[in-house]
């Protein structure tokens, strides 16, 4: 009811006709554009409908920015973030892709995945450019994805100058010698670190460099300052004097609605405004997919020299298990379970490529190595040394790895079948043994041999089309 009565305000402070416009909402099946007052219905008759994704307790949305008009590449994706919404925790997170993640774009092959949202605007795909990327991040992601909204650069500059500028804080000092002016030429910009009140032109900068000192000249560092902007932009958003301020709310809206298409209807952001206004900002989840020695990406290069990023595993699993449990992380962290990682193969390898990917998902991994004097494992298995005092984190590395739970160690570390029922007596035992801080080993077993060869197969079919 909170919602209908603040458009009902609106309306009634003479600014119904500035809505009417602001928003360039779309259906996301016809296509076709929804009228303002068939979205308000929604409200008045139901004011309590839901949003797409809140019965299951999450609601997915793609985030995309673009040049625009006057900008080389105008609708070229250059920034694509997915944010999910948990309403029932007031949680949220966000999944930065890199525009260079190499993928399969429906019509076009394989592509770096910012020319999606290009070519679906030029072929005239169902729903437009926007859809097309959504549907794109759906399948690597395996979300589904209910909404979308795209702002060009223009439109990002005007909201924060709207908004009179917003708080950020610089982590690290850095210069960009090759930033680009707007005249197709390049120009020099500096940051200090510390805190800095930016304008739209300040902020657009703050997000786009790319070519920054001090280890700021990556996609993925420009990533990170992107989703620090878009957290910035939240508490601003939501700040008291923003929202008692209907002059400020309607030239926001204004502004986008010059700048952005999106799948909204009018009715569905008020409820989402709702949503994020109680999201804790210090419980924001961050992820960015990336090729750092614990991302899940590697660096790779076409046939024709061009730069691109590839999933390490070959296909896009690793990054489907992270979207999908990325709500999990919080209890992760907060049970902090000491994890050894023991490959039981004859494969090489594995124990560190599945402690980075652990790693990558927040899981605390304190010891890798291969398992000595036992014959391999069929299936991988986890030894819980913790006497049940990690339950979440056992949970989810069985789901994870489909693996078998024991409290009862192998016999050739404890030389019988014995359960041990703290720590203390594998530390006063002489025999070969988990580090005496372990509270969760997992012996990889030969079905992640398996999963391995699976995966190499996925990545021979990307390579044959680079």
């Amino acid at each position: 009811m909170a919602s209908l009565i603040m458009v009902i305000v609106l309306i009634g402070l003479g600014f119904m006709a500035k809505i009417i416009t602001a928003i360039n909402s779309t259906n996301a099946d016809s296509g076709e554009k929804i009228s303002f007052f068939e979205q308000i219905s929604h409200l008045i008759v139901n004011p309590d409908k839901k949003l797409k994704g809140e019965n299951s307790d999450r609601i997915n949305i793609l985030l995309a920015g673009i040049g625009g008009d006057g900008h080389e590449g105008a609708y070229l994706a250059d920034t694509i973030i997915l944010v999910s919404l948990k309403p029932s925790t007031n949680e949220a997170a966000t999944i930065s892709i890199p525009r260079d993640l190499y993928t399969e774009i429906p019509g076009y092959g394989w592509r770096k995945i910012n020319n999606a949202l290009a070519f679906g605007r030029e072929s005239d795909y169902p729903g437009g450019g926007e859809a097309l990327l959504t549907d794109v991040v759906s399948k690597i992601t395996g979300l589904t994805i209910h909404y979308y909204a795209r702002i060009d650069f223009a439109g990002f500059k005007k909201i924060i100058d709207d908004l009179n500028g917003i708080d950020i804080y610089i982590d690290n000092s850095f210069d960009d010698y090759e930033y680009p002016d707007y005249n197709y030429g390049i120009q020099h910009i500096s940051f200090k670190k510390g805190l800095e009140h930016m304008n739209g032109e300040r902020a657009l900068q703050f997000v786009r460099s790319r070519h920054g000192t001090n280890g700021e000249g990556s996609d993925f560092a420009r990533s990170k300052r992107q989703q620090k902007v878009l957290l910035a932009l939240k508490e601003k958003i939501f700040s008291v004097r923003t929202i008692t301020s209907p002059s400020a709310i309607i030239s926001v809206l204004d502004d986008l609605g010059n700048h952005n298409q999106t799948n909204f209807q009018i009715w569905e952001l008020v409820k989402l405004a709702t949503l994020i206004q109680n999201v804790d900002s210090s419980s924001l989840i961050s992820r960015v997919l990336d090729n750092s020695p614990e991302g899940l990406l590697k660096t790779e290069t076409t046939q024709d020299g061009a730069y691109i990023l590839t999933p390490k595993s070959g296909d896009f699993s690793e990054i489907q298990y992270l979207a999908a449990n990325i709500f999990n992380t919080t209890f992760i962290a907060r049970e902090n379970a000491n994890i050894e990682v023991q490959n039981s193969t004859s494969t090489a390898g594995l124990a560190t490529r599945l402690s980075e990917r652990l790693k990558s998902m927040d899981y605390n991994v304190t010891k890798v190595g291969n398992a000595q004097g036992v014959e391999p494992l069929t299936k991988t298995t986890i030894y819980d040394l913790s006497g049940g005092k990690n339950p979440y984190t056992l949970v989810s590395l069985k789901k994870m790895l489909n693996a078998d739970i024991s409290s009862v160690l192998p016999a050739y570390m404890t030389r019988a079948n014995i359960t041990y029922e703290s720590i203390s007596q594998i530390q006063n035992s002489n025999i070969d043994t988990a580090n005496a801080n372990t509270d969760i080993l997992v012996i990889i077993g030969a079905d992640q041999t398996t999963t391995s060869q699976l995966s190499s197969s996925a990545r021979a079919t990307i390579k044959n089309n680079l």
